[in-house]
């Protein structure tokens, strides 16, 4: 899994097959979760009231073993969950799994047609996206006018920013040689959605505390990620 970091002649798709690789092989490593049960630390006070969405169903874009699966389930929409790694998907919990849509896929292409989903979740996603901008326009494609895009974008300021990673072009990193990383500043983050198509609703900084995570990080840390609500305008 080990390649060149320093090579300034990664090609973005080279560089997105060995990520999802990477990511896939981390699944697979281990029986345990590598992310625990527990709800990403921002989602819960950044839900939307079920009754503020528009009409549509709910997207866990990139949902890993799902860990959002059951706060999503709990706003009363079909929720489709999707991941470019199989083995995360083998690993979502019976009980859950039972009740969502599972879908293996690259998040930049999404077999899903236009204007189904009324809200989408894009949690620790985009800094570990070598091409972010096409999966954010996918996103906005798959929203219903008026939907929202909850989605968190880490900048320097992370905990876990450059902790055992080593430098790769473009301002972006290596964790551990195997796991594409790039943190982006505010006006980065609101670009990136603004070039999508998307309106900012709400942006807000926000620290939370993970634990340990197997096969992937040995100590607990503390992120701190803008997290962003953002909505494709109205038809």
């Amino acid at each position: 899994m080990e390649f060149n970091p320093l090579s300034t002649h990664l090609h973005s798709r080279k560089l997105n097959a060995h990520n999802k690789t990477a990511w896939d092989l981390l699944y697979a490593s281990t029986p345990k979760s590598v992310w625990g049960h527990k709800p990403v630390g921002f989602l819960i006070p950044h839900l939307p009231a079920p009754e503020l969405l528009p009409p549509g169903d709910i997207l866990d874009a990139a949902t890993g073993e799902g860990r959002n699966l059951a706060p999503l389930l709990a706003l009363g929409r079909p929720v489709t969950a999707t991941d470019a790694s199989a083995s995360a998907l083998a690993k979502i919990p019976a009980d859950l799994a039972a009740r969502v849509t599972r879908l293996q896929c690259d998040l930049a292409v999404i077999p899903v047609p236009d204007r189904t989903f009324a809200f989408v979740l894009l949690s620790d996603v985009v800094e570990t996206l070598p091409e972010p901008a096409a999966v954010l326009g996918e996103l906005r494609r798959l929203l219903v006018p008026g939907g929202l895009l909850l989605v968190n974008i880490p900048g320097d300021d992370d905990g876990i920013s450059g902790i055992d990673m080593q430098p790769a072009p473009d301002r972006a990193w290596l964790y551990r040689g195997r796991y594409y990383y790039k943190f982006h500043s505010r006006a980065e983050a609101e670009a990136l959605l603004a070039n999508a198509g998307l309106e900012l609703v709400t942006v807000q900084v926000i620290d939370w505390e993970e634990d340990a995570h197997p096969e992937f990080r040995s100590e607990p840390h503390t992120h701190r990620s803008l997290v962003l609500l953002a909505r494709r305008p109205p038809a």
